[in-house]
């Protein structure tokens, strides 16, 4: 562009919001991931700076808009005092043997599937939203298939490869690969794990629900849009990232999806449900979580917490209902409903 400037000249926006999750740094300190995020970048200073103060998707509920904004910013009040803390409103709270009522219905199919597509429960970590979407698959009408997938390893000494025998590769769940058995029926909910297609929208997180089930692959339809297209959805060879704590590299022949009832805090960053149950058998982890969690509803009748662990076994004060600790220092915080 014959210019000096940053981008040749050209406008370039960059969007997002300080309130909501910082980059993920593997095993990094705190310090790291703040040096990892856009105000540590030399083109920062050279930026001009506009801020969005609207929040569209809770317009109809200013109460909560606002009580959002300071749950983001830090600036609810304590409780009793004790550093770090937040008071959650009580009508926000429940048992966990209702959260999961809460948010699907009792019985679930193809039929009623607008009443379940835009509902959603959250949880910290995957291992947990395993558990909840095994739990939830139970209220689909009909009967089950199982696939299963075929696991390898990487390497490139032959010999190296025994050392990782197919059963030990077949429990293994990394980031990123589907389940080595993965159990769908016709009505499941599940996201896509890789782009397959992002002309049609068929990428990493895109959600789908299943309409038919077949030996070798299995059909599905967007929830998403108007398209009632189905799409046939295949197994392919997966390969693990290498970021996680495996040694090894892993590949996986399987569907490239997973079910999705349930999803990480992480994965619905920028989406918008209808209702979401946030289940918190472990405490949020990270600057930002608790915020994104709260604001994918639009208004606070859509969102309920639910715990499976006393205040007793955390702590040695107690309170009534939700009792959260959140571990780090400001980057993370500990709920309580008093």
């Amino acid at each position: 562009m014959g210019s000096e400037l940053p981008f040749g000249g050209k406008p370039v926006l960059f969007a997002g919001d300080f309130r909501q999750i910082l980059p993920v740094v593997r095993r990094g300190t705190r310090s790291d991931i703040v040096r990892s995020s856009i105000k540590y970048n030399a083109l920062w200073r050279e930026l001009e700076q506009f801020s969005l103060t609207r929040n569209m998707r809770a317009d109809n509920d200013v109460n909560f808009a606002n009580w959002l904004l300071q749950l983001g910013s830090g600036q609810l009040p304590t409780v009793d005092g004790v550093p770090d803390t937040v008071e959650i409103p009580r009508h926000m709270v429940c048992d966990v043997a209702d959260l999961i009522d809460f948010v699907f219905p009792q019985q679930m199919s193809l039929v009623n599937i607008d009443e379940f597509a835009r509902k959603i429960i959250l949880c910290p970590r995957n291992d947990e939203c395993r558990q909840v979407n095994r739990t939830v698959l139970q209220r689909i009408d009909g009967a089950h298939r199982s696939y299963t997938a075929i696991d390898t390893v990487v390497v490139d000494d032959p010999d190296e490869a025994a050392n990782y025998p197919t059963e030990f590769l077949n429990t293994l769940e990394p980031d990123g690969l589907p389940p080595y058995n993965l159990t769908l029926k016709v009505g499941s909910i599940v996201m896509l794990l890789r782009n397959l297609d992002s002309k049609r929208r068929l990428c990493n997180g895109t959600r789908l629900v299943v309409t038919e089930l077949r030996r070798y692959n299995f059909k599905a339809r967007m929830l998403s849009g108007n398209a009632q297209e189905d799409i046939v959805i295949p197994a392919m060879p997966l390969t693990s990232s290498g970021e996680d704590e495996l040694p090894i590299i892993m590949r996986r022949v399987q569907f490239p999806v997973r079910l999705s009832f349930a999803m990480t805090i992480n994965k619905s960053q920028g989406q918008t449900f209808d209702r979401v149950g946030l289940l918190l058998p472990s405490p949020v982890f990270t600057h930002g979580q608790l915020y994104v969690a709260f604001s994918r509803v639009r208004d606070s009748q859509s969102i309920r917490i639910g715990h499976l662990w006393t205040a007793n076994s955390m702590t040695e004060r107690k309170f009534d209902n939700l009792h959260v600790v959140l571990f780090g220092c400001k980057l993370t915080l500990e709920i309580i409903c008093n």
